[in-house]
């Protein structure tokens, strides 16, 4: 969509369009609603500046990117958002030449951000990066890189942050003052004329000095000038005239350039402004869905009623402390509670500081996040044994976040790791035994588990570390399931014997260690041995069981049941279930293949 010609009345007439376009859809198909509502005006009006051909835009994390796609390429897609064949929740060069570098995980943009510039000097790139992710680690490592490329902007978009009253008026006259073309003309009229000789450097530095004193003093965010860049600021995220004539100004400014936008999170939404939190990602919008624990909520409620009895019990949160189920806890144990932010490796290496003191932490994460601490992981805690427990919510097919969200990876990861145990528990009372042993552990945990309501067993035997459970016994065929697995197997339980296909069904928590007793006592007994995981198959379960059979001398087919590519889609967790083979007749049908 060209704007050049818009009018200042016709570019807030399509704000007020947009917005209700977003909440429309996000209610509908779900989303990150608040903070796309909150950049609107920030992203009409640097669509208004800048031109495609020259520029380059890159929004860290992605989840503010809705109006960027509409205002480029994907408008009469718009609906589609986050369904299966649909456009994407995020960033992604494959969806769209306007996306210039994937985004999902908080801190790429501004290290892209830095290659793109200095890939191509003349093209002009902004980044845009919110208050939480740029105090992530990657964004200050990129922030401390940026110091001489000339042709990269970064744009802080502030929706939690405030300035005191004290400093507010005075701020914002002199952020006026240093963005009039006065002053950018003196300033760089000057430059020229002093800093010709040894004497002329001195007044240049002096000058320097008491211009970074005064902006100092009332800006006091400007330590991104101690950085090296330009700092302007602070700017009214919503009001259209700003921001267009604080855009116009720089494209004439060689960088590096900061500009602090302050914005409203939810803005034009009230529902959204008064709960920002609530409404920073939502499901669609159904009013006779009933909710049903997930395996989230269970995790929260036994820490709590473990903490009540064990008070060296700790939790941690990588800012995702109501989505790991952790509220409740966090209410109730103030000093025992830590949201780390957007710090993932940071927060795998405090919790290693913490075993150190005997303490036992636990610490929720998404497996898509935790890939970040993948160096802490192995150099602070596998190396040390130390005893911490990962909690890995969002195992498996994660569903509408799409492919930089999913949990693939982390069983081929685990198993990998010296001294840390892995779990899948494949029902909800096997997850409370687990929380409950992994308390008085000498070594590392990780408890992986899927983004699904619950499920039990009428009988199910106690959970042991390295020991599996045969659920249901049949002949000639053995199904080893790890995690949701166990579920899916027993659902189309019927529809395999209908195909003449019976089998044994194992519920496999214990991947590391694995029950070797078993293995070598009672796969010789089948003629077809089906290992079937969550995860991504390559280097997984499947793969660890062959790997000891062949290390035993063992001569046994292994049939993997799991997920064959790495990058899955967004869309509905069951449709995507059941588009790889994961669910219902697409299982069995699988499943059949192999015999």
């Amino acid at each position: 969509m060209d704007l050049s010609n818009f009018s200042i009345e016709e570019l807030k007439k399509l704000c007020v369009d947009v917005r209700k376009k977003i909440i429309d859809v996000v209610l509908k198909n779900g989303g990150h609603l608040a903070s796309n509502l909150g950049i609107v005006e920030l992203t009409v009006a640097l669509r208004k500046v800048f031109k495609d051909e020259d520029t380059d835009v890159l929004f860290d994390v992605g989840h503010q990117s809705y109006v960027y796609k509409i205002l480029t390429d994907r408008e009469d897609r718009f609906e589609t958002l986050r369904t299966l064949g649909g456009i994407g929740p995020f960033c992604d060069p494959k969806e769209s030449s306007y996306d210039h570098f994937i985004s999902g995980h908080a801190g790429s943009a501004l290290s892209a951000g830095v290659g793109l510039a200095i890939g191509d000097p003349q093209k002009r790139v902004i980044v845009i990066v919110g208050d939480a992710s740029i105090a992530n680690g990657h964004s200050l490592e990129a922030l401390n890189n940026m110091g001489n490329i000339k042709n990269i902007v970064v744009i802080l978009n502030d929706n939690e942050m405030s300035i005191g009253k004290n400093v507010g008026i005075l701020s914002k006259f002199f952020s006026k003052m240093i963005l009039s073309k006065a002053y950018m003309s003196i300033r760089k009229d000057i430059k020229n004329i002093i800093n010709r000789g040894h004497f002329g450097r001195k007044i240049s530095n002096a000058i320097r000095r008491a211009e970074y004193s005064v902006k100092n003093f009332f800006l006091p965010v400007s330590i991104s000038e101690n950085l090296g860049f330009k700092y302007f600021g602070v700017i009214d995220g919503h009001n259209m005239e700003e921001l267009l004539s604080v855009f116009e100004k720089i494209k004439a400014e060689e960088g590096p350039i900061f500009i602090h936008v302050k914005t409203k999170k939810g803005k034009g939404y009230k529902p959204a402004e008064e709960e920002k939190e609530k409404f920073h990602g939502v499901s669609p919008l159904n009013t006779n869905k009933v909710s049903k624990k997930i395996y989230s909520d269970v995790v929260g409620e036994t820490l709590v009623e473990m903490a009540k009895e064990d008070k060296d019990i700790y939790a941690i949160s990588a800012g995702m402390v109501k989505g790991t189920g952790l509220k409740s806890f966090f209410e109730e144990n103030p000093l025992r509670s830590f949201d780390i932010g957007i710090a993932e490796g940071h927060g795998i290496t405090f919790a290693g500081g913490l075993a150190k003191r005997n303490k036992k932490p636990y610490f929720a994460v998404y497996s898509t996040f935790l890939q970040r601490g993948v160096g802490q992981l192995i150099h602070d805690i596998s190396l040390q044994n130390l005893p911490i427990k990962l909690l890995i919510d969002r195992a498996g097919i994660v569903g509408e976040d799409g492919k930089t969200h999913n949990g693939l990876y982390d069983i081929s990861l685990f198993i990998t790791l010296p001294n840390f145990l892995l779990v899948s528990p494949t029902t909800e009372k096997e997850l409370k035994e687990v929380l409950k042993l992994s308390a008085n552990l000498s070594q590392p945990i990780a408890i992986r588990y899927s983004k699904e309501e619950i499920f039990n067993l009428e009988e199910d035997e106690k959970f042991e570390i390295g020991k599996w459970k045969e659920i249901k016994k049949g002949k000639n065929n053995l199904f080893i399931c790890t995690g949701s697995m166990l579920k899916e197997v027993l659902s189309v339980e019927d529809l395999l014997k209908e195909r003449k296909i019976d089998g044994t069904i194992v519920s496999a928590a214990s991947i590391c260690p694995m029950d070797f007793d078993y293995i070598k006592n009672e796969f010789s007994k089948y003629e077809n041995i089906f290992v079937l995981e969550e995860a991504y198959q390559v280097s997984g379960f499947g793969s660890e069981i062959l790997n000891y059979l062949n290390d035993m001398g063992i001569n046994k087919k292994i049939n993997k049941i799991g997920i064959e590519t790495g990058e899955i889609p967004h869309g509905k967790r069951g449709e995507l279930m059941e588009k790889y083979g994961l669910r219902g007749v697409s299982l069995v049908e699988r499943i059949e293949g192999k015999l």
